[in-house]
This record gives structure tokens, C-alpha cells and sequence, in this order.
């Protein structure tokens, strides 16, 4: 598929999701919404895909939220509403639960400002690495909004609800330390160093048998709304599944072989 405001990048078993307008600080449109939507779920259907990167495109932003000039010409009247039902009945910021169940781990190579709908994206994501010159802002307060994509079931699994509520009820900047600081992120690099050190982590990940990987993720999130006993259950079924594969064994007898194993994903 073609797309206008992303790219999509597959390279052995990890893909990339690069948040492509520049010019607006990767800020999202409708289009951008939808296309990372159909990207998505391209690459939660492709079997050679074990690992998802996002990032931005340039040096400036990740995701700055949503088109702020989109909001205004609204607003002014110069832009009418979509009269599909479609469009009126769709949820702000419908692609951001896809993070949580695509199969494949999730990375957030965090490259600028983060503000609105990116801290939804990046707080959707399993791990987040920042280069030192990111800024993070849960601006929505600052502009007469509530948050939205979902930001207030997701950044408060992130950073705490006291932390989470402090950011948005002020809608205060921080930098990339403080970010580390308050666990928004796990690892802050230098900016030339972001997508080497993203890509690293990927490709550590990629070299796991990915069957359990996904059920280590599912089990996780799935975990977040069970119980300490539904969640063994769920860990006895998903070990019933991988004792099946052909990557345990491989892993097992790798074991006992004393050399590095080779997982095929079955």
C-alpha cells in the first residue's frame, strides 16, 4: 500500500513506522490516523515481522499531537466537518489501542517533542528510548481539551496517576531526563545514537522464537485486568502452546548443544 503521510520500512524480521510530515512536526490528520491504522494491521498480519519501531521523521518531532491548524480552520469555518457517518461517529484516536494488540513488541524511538496524541503513541508502546533532545507535554489543558488517544488509561500505567494527573492538569514541558526520571521513558541516548541503539534492542528481540514472545506480551497487558490466579492460568495455556513449537525445541536442544539457537517462528 501507498501512503502519503507515513513510511513503512521492513528490514529482515523489524518494521518501521516513520511518522512522515515534518512540516508539521509529524502532527496527525485523519489521513495520518488512518494510514498508520492500515499500517498496523499490515504488519500485525505479516509473519516475518517480529519486532515494530516508530518513530519521526527529522530531527525535531516525533508526534507533536493532532493538526492544530486543522482544529482552527474548523473553527473559523473554513473546513467542514466530514458528513460521513463514519467520520462522525469514529473515536479520536482509534489506532492507539492497535499498539497493545498487535502480536509484535513495540518500540517508541523517541526523536523531538512529544506532545498530545504522540504521549498516547509512545504510552502505548512495550519500551520507549528518547534521544537527549526530546521534550515531552501533555499539552491538551493548554488548548481548552481533555486528553484524549486514550492518554488517560495509558500514561497513568506509565508514570503513576499522581505524576500522570501533575502533567495534565499543568500541561508542563519536561526534557528527556526528567522524562527518564519519572519512567515516561526507559533509556535516553544521544540524538545520533537513537535509531542505532533502537535498532540494536530490536534485533536482540527479533532473535527470540516469537511465539512466545507474543503470548509473553498478550499475558502482560491481559494481566492489567486479571486477577494473581487467572493470570497462572493464562501462563499454564500460554506454556501448553509453546512446548508445542518447534522453537522449543530448537532452544532446548541449542541448550544442551551449547550453541546459539535458531528460531523459525513455528
Amino acid at each position: 500500500m501507498d501512503y502519503k503521510d507515513i513510511i513503512v520500512e521492513k528490514k529482515g524480521h523489524i518494521a518501521t513506522l516513520i511518522l512522515n510530515r515534518p512540516d508539521k512536526m509529524n502532527a496527525m490528520s485523519l489521513e495520518t490516523r488512518e494510514e498508520i491504522t492500515a499500517a498496523l494491521n499490515d504488519i500485525n498480519q505479516d509473519d516475518d515481522m517480529r519486532v515494530m519501531i516508530i518513530t519521526g521523521s527529522g530531527d525535531k518531532a516525533f508526534c507533536a499531537g493532532v493538526d492544530v491548524s486543522v482544529m482552527s480552520s474548523r473553527i473559523s469555518g473554513q473546513q467542514q466537518d466530514l458528513p460521513t457517518r463514519g467520520a462522525l461517529t469514529q473515536r479520536m484516536g482509534f489506532q492507539v489501542p492497535i499498539f497493545r494488540q498487535i502480536r509484535v513488541p513495540t518500540i517508541a524511538a523517541i526523536n523531538g517533542v512529544t506532545a498530545g496524541m504522540g504521549m498516547s503513541f509512545i504510552c502505548a508502546c512495550d519500551i520507549r528510548i528518547a534521544a537527549e533532545n526530546a521534550r515531552f507535554t501533555c499539552a491538551w489543558v493548554k488548548r481548552g481539551l481533555v486528553p484524549d488517544g486514550a492518554a488517560t488509561f495509558l500514561v497513568p500505567q506509565v508514570v503513576g496517576l499522581e505524576k500522570a494527573l501533575e502533567l495534565f492538569y499543568t500541561g508542563d514541558v519536561i526534557d528527556a531526563q526528567e522524562a527518564l526520571r519519572i519512567r515516561l521513558v526507559g533509556r535516553v541516548v544521544p540524538q545520533a545514537e537513537l535509531m542505532t541503539a533502537t535498532r540494536e534492542l530490536a534485533e536482540k528481540i527479533a532473535g527470540n522464537p516469537p511465539i512466545p514472545v507474543e503470548l509473553a506480551k498478550y499475558g502482560v497487558y491481559k494481566g492489567l485486568e486479571l486477577d494473581i490466579e487467572s493470570a497462572l492460568d493464562y501462563e499454564n495455556f500460554a506454556i501448553k502452546v509453546c512446548t508445542g513449537t518447534e522453537d522449543y525445541k530448537e532452544g532446548v536442544m541449542a541448550f544442551m548443544e551449547k550453541r546459539k539457537p535458531e528460531f523459525k517462528g513455528r
